[in-house]
């Protein structure tokens, strides 16, 4: 016993060891994590988190009027006025951008479509979110006063009658695109929000019903301890939301805001600023469409082709007018090249649905509109071709030139003297910093639209295409790593490269800035100083012009002194406009605006490069998981890019948590990726493994084999993997060793426990793994036997599906008794009990007995599974239709069953062949029942012994609840290690000593469990089976009276002796428990009938004792009594009848209460 208690020590330590190593790692990973929480952007670990991360922006102290400081009065204000709102534009675009696109886009985002809220949950969702919606609130307000100012200020310059105002007099030609480009941006952000509450119909359903929730909190405000001024002030909120919501942004901005419609009646009338709008709109189509999908593509041009279309919707409602056919050419074209454009968090806008949407209802009869409607399908099944066709002619090239770029990111720029070379080393890491971003930036743009499309279009993508696509999303993180990589090196950079495009641009005004002095030194004779003091009191136009451009020029190299600054590149852009407005001199605007695009990107590359390498749209496509894991695995040479998948669809939980989604969902994410790594990646690899190690070693012992050696010669090289770094996932790290070691350990303990004499063959497996793979695994332990009344329940369990029809459940005793006809004619019958049990796991331990209750359960899904198929057969659903239309037909009146009306039956004459033998249907359906019942019986004997076994081994083990337990004790006493497992096992022992609750419930836990794999089984087929069950129920009596009364007879044979079988009790409790089909078998009441039809029989009998009767047959079936009245039992067989009827009654009864003691297990 002592020996046996130190096997399963030894066998629960090795548990705790193996799952231990697994989760030793995933401990590590809070070193990874920000002790601070400074920013929900490090809560995970992706390839740019660390402890400490420098962010590198040039940041803007001064304000607008210190930074705009020059004498010429009139252009400060003119360029001040612009910059103001241009800036608070932007800032107000970028805020949404970052925090209220992605937060409304997924707000009340559940796991799954199908999900069900409880009541009160959508209420308080919304009320969780509130200060988002505030904060929407706030921002659209905000944003629609300044872009109405920045509209009033348009007005006021493009204005016919201001055409002689001092401001303006200077422009040759108004010419002011950053102002538009300002305004666009801020349009598209209501057009965005307007998409989002139509793709989100979540916001208005919970906002209706927090509203609704309000209104019965203010009815009495006292129950809910609630103050009334609070309570009003958020009623306020809620109206306020509530009409901002339902009117739409774009159409409440243009519409209903007073502000705007004072200003809008204004713009109607101002011609020049619409011809503006207007060549505005067509202008920059016509460019941004002439280079997209080109090499020449920007960063930015599909984000500006939203804004033209808000500027566009705009101008439709200002001048309420037809668009005209230049612009209406350049719409059309634009739908036809870009029908779809994506928005932060995988948003897909349609550009043809924002028109529909937002058009005014005169304008949907403009004709370019009607055909882009009639071609709409086409127009997306033409781009995805389009896009299918670009990625096969230029995917090579992006490989290409992406393997260029990084070996030249990734060289050293060693420190040089020379000032030239110095120069030279920064403009070519200005143009790889360029270059890597517009790279992934047309990787993700590819990848994000082919898989969107083909999802919408419902074209399934070929595999080829696919191993592309998912080779595009590897190599966007791996440009993401090298820049992580390289990123302090860039930093230490940035500021010279930004100094050297700033005296680029500052070269160029220089040149026009002495241009103008020598212009200036011709008119006049007069000094600087005192010319420009005259400026503001008069001149001619001329002078004029040249000292406006001259206040330009000035102003513009004070914004090159800084630091690169957003605010600084935003106030430069727009004095490039005046100066082009003026037109005094032939400044290559242009190529300064391309200049300062490039800065913009190389100041704030950090947030670029995180931005164009984001992919957390493929948390929308997480069926790719399988897809391109599989794939990974069954190349090795790609094996690499595991990390980095995983590091792409991390992304989807950077999203999650961003928008403060609940942690069910985040938790579900996280569940679907780590068992996409187990199931394609590990589980596969373990197979592979253990297939690999199995061929060699029994190339050794089975005969005529081909020997091979095992350290050169296998499937395929599956060490590759085994060598890799640990996956890390933003939640724990995976150990793909470790796995692997922790699988073979189980394995080879299992099969031997099960089977002992081939421990020598899983020996040698064992050291084969160790010296081919590398892999650690621990000694395979020899386990015993167990004689105790001759029977072993190891040697029972390694064939269950045999077990079960050799033995019968006797439930009352709770043993398992031989048949029989099994016993292979010996005397004495084996019977196995919850002792045996007990007896068994003290020689073999609890791990081999939970080896055999898998094993068990396992057989439990075949048998069912069977079943089905039996049920299935034609023959079979032949005559079950005649039973259940006897059942259906006749509703509400109680009769026998109609297996035995009078007549033989076809399901008691017809045959169906099993392999050799010819059994009958029902003979056949309850033997698969009776099996079940059976299989089920063992199952709660192992569970039972289990628990004599930890109460045998824990009786003398006391511990007061008020205690601590024997492992903080024995820690707290300084005790070795190996005392303090003791006691920890002490803990485990005695724990399960107290849960007696979880052995009472474990058939009802195992059951749900089943019932829920046949609810979601397509091919298991158990409708009206509940129909059946009587003639079965009648079949078994009818067996067990005969077989009762043969046992009284001289002569009989030793083989129709029968023991109580409880099986098909059990079996038959079990299969209408999963079935759910309870209910409509205690709905035929049929068990209550036949109880009083047979004591209506007997008491007809016994009253006509006297009288003539039939002669009495042996079968209860030949009898009739289940369709026909007793009268007709002949006289002379009265008595026997009597005592038939009897047995019968006994045994209904009998069956009735285990049924219930069955279905009372089962619940």
């Amino acid at each position: 016993m002592a020996s046996a208690e130190l096997d399963e020590q030894q066998e629960k330590l090795r548990r705790v060891v193996d799952n231990w190593r697994c989760r030793s790692h995933d401990l590590l990973k809070t070193l990874h994590k920000d002790p601070f929480q400074i920013s929900p952007v490090f809560g995970t670990f992706s390839l740019n988190s660390a402890p400490v991360r420098v962010h590198a922006q040039p940041l803007e102290h001064s304000d607008i009027l210190t930074l705009i400081g020059t004498d010429n009065v009139l252009v400060s204000k003119f360029v001040t006025v612009l910059s103001y709102d241009c800036i608070e534009i932007s800032r107000l675009t970028q805020y949404a951008r970052r925090n209220i696109y992605r937060q409304m886009f997924l707000f009340g985002h559940g796991s799954s479509s199908q999900e069900i809220l409880l009541e009160g949950e959508p209420q308080k969702a919304f009320g969780q979110s509130l200060s988002l919606f505030m904060e929407l609130s706030k921002t659209t307000s905000r944003m629609s006063e300044v872009m109405c100012n920045l509209l009033q200020q348009l007005d006021s310059i493009y204005s016919l009658k201001d055409k002689n105002d001092i401001l303006c007099k200077s422009f040759k030609k108004v010419i002011l695109t950053s102002a538009f480009s300002s305004f666009a941006d801020g349009l598209a952000m209501f057009l965005v929000l307007d998409e989002i509450l139509a793709q989100n119909g979540r916001i208005k359903s919970y906002l209706s019903l927090y509203a609704r929730m309000l209104n019965k909190v203010k009815l009495d405000p006292n129950d809910f301890d609630i103050a009334f001024g609070d309570l009003d002030c958020l009623d306020q909120v809620i109206i306020r939301l509530e009409k901002l919501l339902d009117a739409g942004f774009f159409r409440r901005l243009l519409l209903e805001e007073l502000s705007w419609v004072d200003t809008l009646q204004k713009v109607r009338q101002n011609r020049k600023l619409l011809d503006a709008c207007s060549s505005f709109i067509h202008d920059g189509l016509q460019e941004i469409l002439s280079r997209l999908d080109t090499w020449k593509e920007s960063l930015l041009d599909r984000r500006k082709i939203l804004h033209h279309v808000a500027l566009f919707l705009f101008g439709t409602y200002a001048s309420g007018e037809m668009p005209e056919k230049r612009l209406g050419k350049v719409i059309g074209e634009m739908l036809k090249l870009v029908p779809v454009i994506y928005s932060e968090g995988g948003l897909r806008l349609m550009l043809l649905d924002l028109l529909r949407n937002q058009f005014p209802p005169s304008m949907c009869l403009w004709p370019t509109f009607k055909d882009a409607v009639r071609d709409c399908d086409a127009m997306k099944k033409n781009y995805l071709a389009h896009l299918n066709e670009m990625h096969s002619r230029d995917w090579q090239k992006m490989k290409d030139a992406l393997a260029y770029w990084v070996v030249s990111f990734q060289s050293t720029i060693h420190p040089v003297e020379d000032l030239s070379r110095v120069e030279a080393c920064l403009q070519l890491h200005f143009k790889q910093i360029i270059q890597g971003i517009l790279v992934a930036s047309r990787m993700q743009m590819m990848a994000i639209s082919m898989l969107d499309l083909h999802t919408l279009l419902e074209v399934p993508i070929r595999r080829e295409r696919l191993k592309s696509l998912c080779h595009m999303v590897v190599l966007m993180k791996v440009m993401k790593k090298t820049f992580h990589d390289k990123e302090l090196d860039i930093i230490k950079s940035l500021p010279h490269i930004i100094n050297l495009i700033q005296s680029d641009i500052e070269n160029t005004l220089l040149m026009a800035k002495d241009e103008l002095l020598s212009e200036v030194a011709k008119e006049s004779q007069a000094s600087k100083r005192r010319f420009l003091s005259s400026l503001p009191f008069g001149g001619k136009d001329v002078d004029s012009r040249l000292t406006d451009s001259l206040s330009a020029i000035l102003i513009s190299l004070q914004m090159l002194r800084g630091g690169g600054s957003s605010n600084r590149q935003l106030i430069l852009s727009i004095v490039l406009d005046v100066l082009q407005s003026i037109g005094h001199l032939d400044v290559n605007c242009s190529r300064i605006k391309k200049l300062l695009y490039k800065l913009e990107i190389v100041a704030d590359f950090q947030s670029m490069v995180e931005e164009v390498t984001n992919c957390d749209f493929l948390y929308w496509r997480k069926e790719m998981m399988t897809s391109w894991f599989s794939m990974v695995y069954m190349d090795a040479n790609k094996f690499s890019w595991l990390q980095y998948l995983l590091d792409a669809f991390s992304d989807g939980l950077w999203l999650l948590k961003v928008c403060c989604v609940g942690k069910f969902t985040i938790h579900s994410h996280e569940e679907e990726l780590e068992n996409a790594v187990k199931n394609e990646i590990i589980t596969p690899l373990c197979r592979d493994i253990e297939t690999d190690l199995r061929l060699h070693v029994h190339s050794n012992h089975l005969k005529g084999s081909v020997h091979v050696n095992p350290r050169k010669t296998g499937v395929r090289n599956l060490s590759w993997y085994l060598h890799m770094e640990p996956l890390w996932l933003p939640f724990k790290c995976i150990n793909i060793k470790l796995h692997v070691e922790s699988y073979l350990n189980s394995t080879f303990y299992n099969h031997t426990a099960m089977s002992s004499y081939d421990w020598k063959i899983y020996s040698e497996m064992r050291q084969l793994a160790e010296l081919k793979y590398g892999l650690t695994l621990d000694d395979i332990p020899l386990t015993g036997h167990c004689l105790n009344y001759g029977v072993d329940v190891m040697e029972i369990v390694r064939n269950v599906e045999q077990f079960a029809t050799s033995y019968s459940y006797n439930m009352t005793n709770q043993v398992l008794i031989e048949k029989v006809s099994s016993c292979q004619g010996r005397k004495a019958l084996r019977v196995v009990g919850v002792e045996h049990v007990a007896l068994s796991i003290a020689t073999h331990g609890l791990g081999t007995i939970y080896t055999a209750i898998d094993s068990v359960l396992k057989l439990l899904t075949e048998k069912i599974i069977d079943l089905s198929k039996l049920l299935q057969d034609n023959f079979a659903c032949v005559c079950s239709v005649k039973e259940i239309q006897f059942w259906k037909g006749n509703e509400g009146e109680t009769r026998g069953n109609p297996f035995l009306r009078g007549e033989k039956h076809d399901l008691f004459t017809g045959k169906l062949f099993f392999g050799v033998q010819e059994l009958n249907f029902l003979d056949k359906l309850r033997g698969i029942i009776n099996e079940m019942g059976n299989i089920l019986g063992l199952l709660r004997i192992l569970r039972a012994g289990g628990s004599r076994h930890l109460c045998s081994i824990s009786r003398f083990i006391y511990r007061d609840r008020n205690i601590r337990s024997f492992k903080e004790n024995s820690q707290k006493l300084g005790f070795t290690d190996e005392t303090i497992t003791a006691g920890r096992i002490l803990d485990v022992v005695v724990e399960d000593k107290c849960q007696a609750k979880e052995h009472v419930y474990f058939s009802s836990s195992f059951t749900s469990i089943i019932s829920k794999e046949v609810k979601g089984g397509e091919d298991l087929k158990f409708e009206d089976l509940f129909l059946i069950i009587p003639a079965l129920i009648i079949g078994l009596i009818d067996s067990r009276v005969n077989s009762k009364e043969n046992m009284l007879r001289r002569g009989r044979e030793v083989g129709n002796q029968i023991i109580i079988d409880d099986g098909f009790v059990m079996g038959t409790a079990f299969i209408l428990k999963v079935t759910a089909q309870e209910k409509p078998f205690d709905g035929l009441d049929w068990i209550t009938s036949v109880k009083k039809r047979l004591e209506e029989a007997l008491r007809s009998l016994e009253e006509r004792i006297d009288a003539e009767q039939r002669k009495a047959n042996r079968g209860l079936s030949a009898l009739k009594l289940w369709g026909k009245d007793a009268s007709s039992v002949s006289s002379t067989e009265t008595q026997k009848v009597i005592d038939k009827l009897k047995k019968y009654q006994k045994e209904v009864e009998l069956f009735y209460y285990g049924l219930n003691i069955s279905r009372t297990i089962m619940s």
